[in-house]
Formats: C-alpha cells, structure tokens, sequence
C-alpha cells in the first residue's frame, strides 16, 4: 500500500448507494477517462445489481469501486450464469492491495456453493491490455485466447451475450463493442516494453481501434479450475511475502511517485499488480 492504510469493502446493493458515494465514484471515473458522461455514467450503473466499495479503513470515503450482476441468459436453448463486471476503479494510492479482488473472488465463490451444477461464465469487454491481461493470466479458460482457436460455441455465446448487452454498438465481425469513452492517455499507456509481451500484441491485433474507445468482448469460465488458479497464486504470494522473496518490482511504488489510477471501464476485476494483505476479514456483504 502506498499511504499506510488498507481498504475495507463492502458490497452493496445500487438502491442502496448514498448519493455522496456515486459522487465520489464518478470524480474518480471521470478524472481517468476522456468523453465519459454523466448519464451515461449513471444508467450502466443502475444496470448492475451491486458495487464493490472499497473505503479507507476508518473513515467513509470511497478510494475504490467496482460494478456488476450476476444473471441468466439463453443461450442454444440451455441456461447460463453470466457475472457481468461494469466499471472498475481504484485510487493510485491503494495500489498494492487486493481488497477488490478478494470480495469479487468471495462472492463467485458463494455463488459457486450455492449453484454447483450452473455453468457460469464471466463477461467482460475491455479497452485496456492491463484487463486483457487479468482475464489471462487468472482464468484457465477464457476466450478469445491467443494460443487457441475460438471454438464455435464459445464464438457463439460471446456474440449472445454481446448483442443483447450492447445492441448495434456490437461489431460481431470484428469481436469488439464500438464506444467513443477511451483511457486517457496517461493510464496504461502502450510502452514499447508493454507491447513486446505477446498476449499484448494479441489483444492490439483484436482490438486495433483501442484508442477510438473500442472494446474487446471475452469470457472465462468461472469452474473449479479458476478457483483453484486463483487459491494458488494467493498461496504462492503469500509464501514468497513470509520468506522475503517478494520481486522488487512487485512492490508498491513510493508515494511521491505519479502513477494513474487503476481503471478498467465494462470490464474485469482492478487491472493493476494487487501485492496487498488484505483478507476477507475487511470485506462486509450488505442485503
């Protein structure tokens, strides 16, 4: 962490938000998108079921957030589960924390329990690589894929999903979602070293209209698999924590260094390297 304290999450239901925290959401949305507008802000956000509030331990100030719903779709006469992850947006000064990714992990988990013979799927579309890259380097299974051909049936739910979601925006041909809200500049910029990793240069060449505010549409399924991906690299972090041996370069930044906030728009979990320690102890579920 950046300024010595933690984040503290809740999830609450959006009839239940207080106007000043959707206030301070969209000041931190706004400040890192270009062409974001308020009402449109506000309609994707009364779309969701809940939000992620992550709060500076101690006080009621929102530093970090993160939409989504979890709900049925049809799909070949079959039904599916589908966690639809909205925006997502986290301070520059709690970076080095997993709070986030730790209540979304919990509540696909619960829900997992509670539905042990649903297929569930997450939806995302993303405009940045840093979400490309958590949907890769977290989900066993997800496509488009780099390395695989897309299989027919998941080429035909992600076109499903995508066209009911998003209407004529949808470019099935193209795989991408047509949007005019685009990252400024400054957040995740496409360094010559960030464009050397090859699941980057896959995610530029599905998605060449990045900078226009393209974005890429995917799922991953959320199966046994994931979650035993995910308990595993909580394990190894924590090990490598307890022996010393964490990289340097996964260590936060000093606080006197600029850094853009963490920000993913219609898309993924905090798309930033969480090198945190906090537990499900600091994530509270509200009804």
């Amino acid at each position: 962490m950046r300024n010595g304290r933690t984040l503290k999450v809740r999830r609450v239901r959006v009839q239940r938000l207080q106007a000043r925290w959707i206030e301070s959401m969209w000041e931190l949305y706004s400040s890192h998108y270009d062409n974001a507008e308020r009402a449109i802000f506000e309609r994707d956000l009364s779309d969701k079921e809940y939000v992620f509030l992550g709060f500076e331990d101690g006080t009621d100030e929102v530093r970090a957030f993160s939409t989504a719903s979890i709900r049925s779709h049809a799909y070949r006469n079959r039904r599916i589960e589908v966690y639809f992850s909205g925006d997502t947006m986290v301070d520059p000064r709690y970076w080095g924390q997993r709070a986030l990714n730790r209540a979304v992990v919990a509540t696909l988990l619960r829900w997992r329990l509670r539905h042990p013979f649903r297929r569930l799927y997450w939806h995302l579309t993303c405009n940045g690589y840093r979400t490309f890259l958590k949907m890769a380097n977290n989900f066993p299974e997800y496509w488009p894929h780099p390395e695989r051909e897309l299989p027919e049936w998941q080429r035909g739910l992600i076109d499903s999903i995508t066209r009911e979601r998003f209407g004529v925006a949808w470019r099935p041909q193209e795989g991408v979602v047509r949007d005019h809200v685009r990252l400024k500049s400054h957040v995740a910029p496409f360094t010559s070293e960030v464009r050397a990793i090859p699941a980057v240069r896959f995610f530029l060449e599905r998605n060449p209209g990045y900078a226009s505010g393209d974005e890429l549409s995917m799922v991953g399924r959320v199966n046994a698999r994931f979650f035993l991906r995910i308990a595993a690299k909580l394990a190894a972090a924590s090990i490598r924590r307890a022996l010393g041996l964490e990289p340097a370069a996964r260590r936060p930044a000093r606080s006197d260094r600029p850094t853009p906030a963490v920000a993913s728009r219609s898309g993924g979990w905090p798309s930033a390297p969480y090198r945190g320690r906090v537990g499900l102890t600091h994530y509270r579920e509200e009804k």
